[in-house]
Parts: C-alpha cells; sequence; structure tokens
C-alpha cells in the first residue's frame, strides 16, 4: 500500500476506501437474499412484480477471490469506478441499491451504518419504466416530475444504457421497453484502483492501494 496516497485522501474518504472491500461483501449478501425473496414470492404486490422484471435483466453475481475496486476522486467527492465484482460495474444494482421502496430492506439487511455509506459511495442510477410520477412527487435525487422533464433539464449531463450496459440514445423507446437504466455523467476524475484480501481472522481488509490511468 501506499501510505502517502492514502495520506492524501480526507479522513472520511480514507475510511470509505478501507471499509469498501468489507462493505461490498456484506451488499452481495443481501443482494442474495433480495434475489430469494423475490423468488419466493416474499414481496408480494406491485413491488412484487417490479423487482421480478428487474432482477430478471440483472447480470449474473459471482463470487470472486480477489477483490479489486476502483474510485473516482474528483471535487472533493470519492465515488466507486468500476472493480472486479458485478454490483461494483452494474449501473441495474446500483439503481436498486438506491430503490426508495427497498430502503428498509437495505437498512436491514446491511444495518443502517453500512447502508448510508454505500448509498454515499456507490454513483446513483435509476430504473426506467413508463409509470407517471404520483401528483406531487418528483424522482427522488433528479427532483424532477417526470422522465421527460428530466432529460429537458439534465441534457447531456444523463446517459442511459440498457441492462447490458449498451449506451442508448432515444428517450421514449427506452421507456415504453422497461430494461433501461439513467445514470450522471461521470466528471473527470483520479482514477484509484484499491485490492482487498481477507485476513488471518477472515476479514476482508484493504491490502493495496495505487493511482490508475485513467
Amino acid at each position: 500500500m501506499k501510505p502517502d496516497l492514502m495520506d492524501q485522501l480526507p479522513r472520511l474518504q480514507r475510511e470509505a476506501v478501507e471499509s469498501a472491500g468489507y462493505r461490498l461483501t456484506r451488499w452481495m449478501a443481501a443482494r442474495e437474499v433480495l434475489q430469494a425473496r423475490v423468488t419466493k414470492g416474499r414481496m408480494a404486490g406491485a413491488l412484487g412484480d417490479f423487482l421480478t422484471h428487474w432482477l430478471a435483466l440483472a447480470p449474473a453475481l459471482e463470487a470472486v477471490e480477489e477483490l479489486w475496486l476502483s474510485f473516482d476522486h474528483a471535487q472533493e467527492q470519492l465515488k466507486l469506478g468500476g472493480g472486479g465484482t458485478t454490483l461494483a460495474t452494474s449501473a441495474l444494482e446500483h439503481a436498486l441499491l438506491h430503490l426508495p421502496a427497498l430502503r428498509s430492506f437495505w437498512s436491514q439487511e446491511l444495518r443502517q451504518q453500512h447502508f448510508a455509506a454505500l448509498r454515499a459511495l456507490v454513483p446513483q442510477a435509476w430504473l426506467l419504466d413508463p409509470a407517471s410520477v404520483p401528483p406531487g412527487a418528483v424522482i427522488q435525487g433528479l427532483g424532477t416530475v417526470s422522465w421527460e422533464q428530466t432529460q429537458w433539464r439534465l441534457g447531456q449531463d444523463v446517459e442511459i444504457q440498457d441492462s447490458k450496459g449498451l449506451v442508448l440514445k432515444e428517450w421514449p423507446p427506452t421507456l415504453a421497453a422497461q430494461d433501461s437504466i439513467l445514470t450522471l455523467r461521470k466528471p473527470a476524475a483520479v482514477k484509484l484502483k484499491a485490492r482487498y484480501v481477507r485476513n488471518e481472522k477472515d476479514q476482508v481488509v484493504l491490502s493495496t492501494i495505487e493511482e490508475a490511468a485513467p
């Protein structure tokens, strides 16, 4: 590990990097619980139907022997940029983590402290569907009352990709298809790459960190 590189980060960001590997393993375990509940029909009603649809589009979750993660550090913000696990790279998984209807589930499975830390670290994303936003409500995190208004207000600052990561251009077809995810474009950033290992106590800890090529 390069102590000088870690020392350049503010304390809260150093702690976020050090704990990210452990929190990703907790997220993986919680995500498997979510899959099991939906598969067994334990989430009924509109939410159950919604999750059944989107989980069927989600990429397979794979176990990794060596965990590595990349981070984007820009404008005093630290965000997860990718890594060697599906949770780190999938916009669909990011959207599920930020989904307001699942907040109580994640809080319970991850514990509130880890859930809050992951929400701060994982880039926000939104699952696109044709359902109208209820009167008086806004799309959380965007402050808009419809996807059309989001397109007009944010313009080139947003990107749409399908469940396989292919970038799309047209809004109306993506809403109708109900298989696309909205993300925010990333600002230019310093790239950090961290590797995590399990120590003698079977704890997931930071092993090395380095600055990576953009």
